[in-house]
């Protein structure tokens, strides 16, 4: 227990925190000798959060950074809470449940134990938020509620309240349920095979095996595509004069060849809400923090393999080894790929060419200072996408 206190001719004042593990219950408590009237306007700052304080300020882990606010049985959440403006002052009327705020791994909530009549986000400046209350009623007594830890929904929910609320993966159920999935099965895995990184192989091996319908629908599709390409451009040359001609023989085309133009990317677009939950569950998943797996030191940070004596523009002194192999990795699969499409025009040409040596490049620069576990992912699955590739161009 701790204990401030402060007493002069007008007040009295004492603040106590009972500290339990990684939960604090505190009590302030507040008499006015004088005149307690004056107490009617209290405003308690629940939460500061102050960028400035941050170390370093350029780090992409820092989008991640979050305020939140129970309101009810919904959460309001600002994202991205590095920087603020006028737009980003809140005032509600009435009570709310929670205010927290998490960063990269870690959340904080507090819950005052007292019925507020406003509560509000205060832009205090460009880099600093404030989260206050007032209370209903002047009381001498007011307690609070204080939760702080690594962001575990079940270790949250230990404590109810809806405390676990304040972690999700998206605003939107389609991304945080397979987020969650994902969230819940690595460390399944882990009490299997007693390894992180081998987990995360796992996990790349399971959603892909998940997945492998879709994928190989939308290869064969594209195939189909692209065999039926002479023949579309035959049409589009002699019909080029006809646009209403070009398109009934296009349909006719598609219809005898038994292909869908559509094919090829309805897969792929049903397939895209689960790889952005995967990335924004094995982004904030905290119990990859300071794991190990083979040369990697550190599953939630870059794998860097050894430092050069040279700093590189944009991506540092680090050799990280990952994002260079899913570079590779995705080049050799752009390579199989461009050897079953039939190129009809330069533009064709030239979108390929940018694809097959721009594209992987694109990739590993945007990976190059990820976290491992992230780009370990990827990297498997993308070579599982490589494997399918070929596997579909010797088919018939």
């Amino acid at each position: 227990r701790v204990v401030y206190a402060f007493e002069d001719k007008q007040w009295k004042v004492s603040k106590q925190f009972d500290i339990e593990n990684n939960k604090i219950k505190a009590q302030f408590r507040i008499i006015n000798k004088i005149q307690s009237s004056s107490l009617e306007d209290l405003n308690f700052v629940l939460l500061k959060f102050d960028h400035n304080k941050i170390e370093d300020k350029t780090s992409r882990n820092a989008m991640l950074d979050e305020v939140s606010i129970l309101e009810g049985k919904k959460v309001f959440r600002k994202g991205v809470a590095n920087k603020f403006g006028p737009k980003d002052n809140r005032v509600e009327k009435g009570s709310a449940g929670w205010f927290g705020f998490r960063d990269h791994f870690h959340a904080i909530v507090v819950k005052p134990e007292f019925e507020t009549k406003q509560y509000e986000n205060e832009v205090v400046s460009e880099n600093v938020l404030s989260m206050n209350v007032k209370p209903k009623q002047a009381e001498e007594s007011y307690n609070f509620t204080l939760i702080a830890g690594n962001q575990d929904i079940q270790w949250f929910k230990g404590y109810g309240q809806e405390f676990y609320k304040i972690v999700v993966f998206s605003n939107w159920w389609i991304l945080d349920w397979p987020a969650k999935a994902v969230y819940y099965t690595v460390p399944f895995l882990h009490s299997i095979c007693k390894s992180w990184g081998f987990s995360i192989i796992l996990v790349s091996l399971l959603i892909y095996g998940i997945t492998y319908p879709l994928t190989k629908q939308s290869m064969s599709a594209m195939k189909k595509m692209q065999l039926v390409q002479p023949k579309v451009a035959a049409l589009q040359k002699r019909y080029k004069d006809d646009p209403a001609k070009l398109n009934s023989e296009m349909i006719d085309l598609y219809r005898r060849e038994g292909v869908n133009p559509f094919g090829g990317c309805l897969p792929f677009l049903l397939q895209m809400p689960v790889f952005i939950a995967l990335y924004q569950a094995l982004w904030r998943s905290y119990y990859f923090q300071g794991k190990s797996f083979l040369w990697i030191k550190d599953l939630s940070q870059p794998d860097r393999l050894m430092s050069l004596p040279f700093s590189i523009p944009f991506l540092g002194s680090d050799l990280n080894i990952l994002p260079i192999m899913m570079g590779i990795v995705m080049f050799i699969q752009q390579m199989i790929t461009s050897k079953n499409m039939v190129v009809t025009d330069e533009t064709q040409a030239m979108q390929q060419k940018m694809m097959k040596y721009i594209f992987p490049f694109f990739i590993g620069f945007i990976f190059y200072k990820f976290a491992s576990g992230l780009s370990l992912y990827f990297t498997v699955f993308y070579a599982l996408s490589a494997w399918a590739q070929w596997k579909v161009s010797k088919s018939k």
